[in-house]
C-alpha cells in the first residue's frame, strides 16, 4: 500500500482506492493519457494562481509607492506607515510569488 496523488484534485490517497474519497473522481478507470493530461492542468492551474498573486502583489507595491510619492504624507504619520507597509508587503510577496514560479518551471 502506497501513499499516491489523485490525479483531479492533488490531495494524498492510497493506491488501493478506487475512487478518491476526497473529490469522488474514480481513479481506476482513468488510462496514463488521461491522468497525465490531468496533471498538466493542475500544474497549469498552480501556476496560474501563483501568477496571480504576484500580480496582485505588484499592485499593492505600487499602489503603496505612487501613493507615498504622489501624496507625500508626512513622516510618521498613519498614512506614511500604512504606504511604506505596503511597498514592503507588496514587494516581498512579489518576490516570493516569483521564485516559486521559477521553481514551478524548473519540476516539468
Amino acid at each position: 500500500m502506497a501513499i499516491t496523488r489523485c490525479p483531479k484534485c492533488a490531495k494524498s490517497i492510497s493506491d488501493k482506492h478506487k475512487q478518491c474519497p476526497h473529490c469522488g473522481s474514480s481513479i481506476s478507470e482513468l488510462n496514463d493519457e488521461q491522468v497525465l493530461q490531468l496533471q498538466r492542468e493542475q500544474r497549469i492551474k498552480k501556476r496560474q494562481m501563483f501568477m496571480n498573486h504576484s500580480f496582485l502583489a505588484l499592485i499593492l507595491f505600487l499602489g503603496g509607492f505612487f501613493c507615498l510619492y504622489f501624496l507625500q504624507p508626512q513622516e510618521e504619520t498613519l498614512e506614511w506607515y500604512a504606504y511604506t507597509i505596503a511597498i514592503g508587503v507588496g514587494c516581498i510577496w512579489y518576490l516570493i510569488n516569483r521564485i516559486i514560479l521559477v521553481s514551478l518551471k524548473k519540476k516539468k
